[in-house]
């Protein structure tokens, strides 16, 4: 009896294990191929659904409920979105809440309390904005975003979604997923003026600066070079951007955050000093807000240093300083500063130096000044630094030694002694005597010059950096011109006899003014003269020549003192003039080479006069004299002796006839 009860529990239970194959054979639907609608769920435990998720950027208002289908179409503007995580976590089977008895389904709320069932799985979004899970077990899942691109602004709200669930027609189940969140995104532009500035003169646009835009992490410890801007768009050539014709650096499509600009060069053949220290920091605002200022702005807005600032209206304002050195020279005539002038060989030349002082003096490390004179020399202790071009207040006492090398001078500052003067002018006046080596008139690779050049570092590196910058120069250079005067001596008869021994003075006519030199020095000059001889006098050679070099521009007076025998002095002073004129050209070139730029301004004469001026000084012969002692003598006293007698003769013959 036992064994037959057992025999009829046995077949109890096939039977209803055969029912239920029966009905999960049919919840399973059609054959493959058919397109039958099953209203009930398949429970198969091998039946496997899928969760996709098309991420799309959208700050529309556009949008249709979602139906869980594959073939919904994203509103116009909607682009996808890559670079979004997603979590999803099963957090319940389907028994509970499908059914005659089925619960209400948990609030996403209380889903985030519920025990994951299984481990949860992360998928990021790929450049179709897709992020696909497969071989998912039919239950309930919890999907949450947890992880977007900084430009996402509105992320999407967590949710829930059923393996399987209801089609849109309520008349069928669907196992495969598909969804379609959409987030709003936030964007900011920003624009960056690069301007240019030698000394105190006038900003100008400066092209061809190159920087590097840097954004912080989100936990504000590190800085991320930016080569891409938050649509996925290249920003410069491999992230690294450089200034128009304008200017202007603009970047458009950053997400919300904190960046920085850093200088990275600056172009070649400028000579402007590259600030690679300083940061130039702003924030793309995430929301709307007021600023220090109490200005509204709204998300995506330009932020410095806390203030709203429309950088299309006003851009974030860099500069590239230059220093620049000027040499002059006192015209000896007119008084004004020139970068050429005559002067006689001994005579003391007055200069002065303008040195245009960058902005950032303070940050170099080197600044140096060289004077390099040719056949001139320093006159020492006459240098002094003045404020202004009038040379009269004297400043940086103390702070700077003249090293007095090689007949010029070179001066070693320390940039943080100019600080005071950031931005402007210091003067430096001296003084130079030309030499009696000058080369007269143009010159050619040897002349007159006189250079000065100025060293200075072309980089400012970050604290960071131990390196030492490299230098850059600029150099700029004066001619001081000096003449000859060539008298050649000859028989105003015959040209070809050249007369030797004969001897000058030579005197420069003064200006009426001039309370030095002598007044009226010799008959025949009326004024103020300086006798240019003053130690010996002049004296024709064998070839009845003399030369006067290292002479000024003027008028200048030859003053025979003794001539050859037979010939008469000169009546009066031979007036020698030297007047002449250089056309001059002035050419800056600026070039890098090595790394290192010189910008030279160099003069070229665009004569290749000698500078000679000859005078060719005539003597007659004199009248011919008896000589002391010879017949010519005997003849007139024999004559005076028979005049006389003659004369007695007819006295005493006049007193006899007078008594007869």
């Amino acid at each position: 009896m036992k064994r037959m009860k057992k025999l009829l529990t046995g077949l109890l239970t096939l039977g209803m294990t055969l029912s239920m194959m029966t009905m999960t054979a049919f919840a399973a639907g059609p054959t493959t191929g058919t397109t039958e609608k099953m209203p009930t769920i398949d429970f198969d435990v091998n039946k496997t659904g899928s969760i996709t998720i098309h991420k799309y950027e959208y700050n529309g208002t556009d949008g249709v409920t979602g139906t869980g289908a594959d073939n919904q179409t994203p509103p116009t503007g909607a682009e996808p979105l890559a670079g979004v995580t997603f979590k999803i976590t099963k957090i319940a089977e389907l028994n509970d809440y499908y059914g005659t008895d089925a619960k209400a389904f948990p609030t996403v709320e209380q889903a985030k309390t519920m025990t994951s069932i299984g481990t949860p799985i992360v998928q990021i979004t790929d450049e179709n904005g897709e992020a696909k899970f497969n071989n998912l077990s039919l239950g309930l899942y919890l999907v949450q975003e947890t992880d977007a691109p900084a430009q996402i602004t509105g992320k999407v709200g967590d949710f829930l979604v059923s393996i399987p669930m209801t089609n849109a027609d309520e008349d069928d189940w669907l196992y495969d997923v598909h969804v379609y969140p959409k987030n709003k995104s936030t964007y900011g532009g920003v624009t960056l003026q690069k301007k240019g500035q030698i000394g105190s003169k006038t900003p100008t646009k400066l092209e061809g600066v190159q920087f590097k835009l840097e954004v912080k992490s989100a936990d504000g410890t590190t800085w991320t070079q930016v080569t891409k801007n938050n649509k996925g768009v290249d920003i410069g050539l491999s992230g690294i951007l450089t200034t128009g014709t304008d200017g202007k650096i603009t970047v458009e499509d950053l997400a919300p955050g904190d960046y920085r600009f850093v200088e990275v060069k600056v172009p070649d053949n400028t000579g402007y000093i590259a600030d690679l220290k300083t940061e130039y920091k702003f924030t793309v605002a995430k929301e709307k807000g007021t600023d220090s200022d109490g200005n509204e702005y709204t998300a995506g807005s330009i932020l410095i240093n806390d203030k709203y600032v429309d950088t299309t209206q006003e851009p974030i304002s860099v500069t590239n300083y230059k220093p620049d050195v000027k040499k002059e020279v006192k015209d000896r005539t007119s008084g004004d500063w020139k970068n050429n002038s005559d002067y006689n060989v001994g005579d003391t030349i007055p200069y002065r130096v303008t040195v245009d002082i960058p902005e950032n003096i303070a940050e170099l490390k080197t600044f140096i000044l060289t004077d390099t004179p040719t056949h001139q020399t320093y006159v020492n202790g006459s240098l002094g630094i003045y404020s202004e071009e009038t040379c009269t207040t004297n400043i940086l006492s103390g702070k700077y030694t003249v090293d007095t090398a090689s007949n010029g001078w070179k001066i070693v500052f320390t940039p943080a002694d100019l600080a005071s003067y950031a931005g402007s002018k210091i003067y430096i006046a001296f003084n130079m005597t030309l030499d009696k080596g000058a080369v007269v008139g143009a010159g050619g690779a040897d002349r007159n010059d006189n250079k000065i050049k100025l060293e200075y570092s072309n980089k400012i590196l970050p604290e960071t950096e131990t390196g030492t910058p490299g230098t850059d120069e600029i150099t700029d250079e004066i001619i001081i011109y000096t003449f000859k005067i060539a008298v050649e001596k000859v028989d105003a008869t015959d040209n070809t006899k050249k007369l030797q021994g004969v001897t000058f003075d030579l005197y420069r006519k003064l200006k009426d003014s001039d309370t030095t030199g002598l007044e009226n020095p010799v008959k025949g000059l009326t004024g103020r003269f300086e006798k240019v001889n003053k130690s010996a006098a002049l004296m024709t050679d064998d070839n009845g020549e003399i030369f006067v070099s290292g002479l000024a521009k003027g008028t200048y007076y030859l003053v025979e003192t003794k001539t050859k025998d037979g010939y008469n002095l000169l009546k009066a002073p031979v007036e020698v003039k030297i007047e002449t004129s250089y056309s001059l050209t002035s050419t800056t070139k600026t070039e890098t080479k090595d790394g290192k730029t010189t910008t030279t301004t160099t003069i070229t004469n665009g004569t290749t006069d000698a500078g000679v001026f000859t005078t060719v000084v005539k003597n007659s012969k004199g009248f011919t004299l008896p000589t002391t002692g010879g017949i010519g003598t005997f003849v007139f006293t024999f004559a005076g002796i028979a005049m006389m007698a003659a004369a007695v003769i007819l006295l005493i013959t006049g007193k006899k006839k007078k008594a007869e």
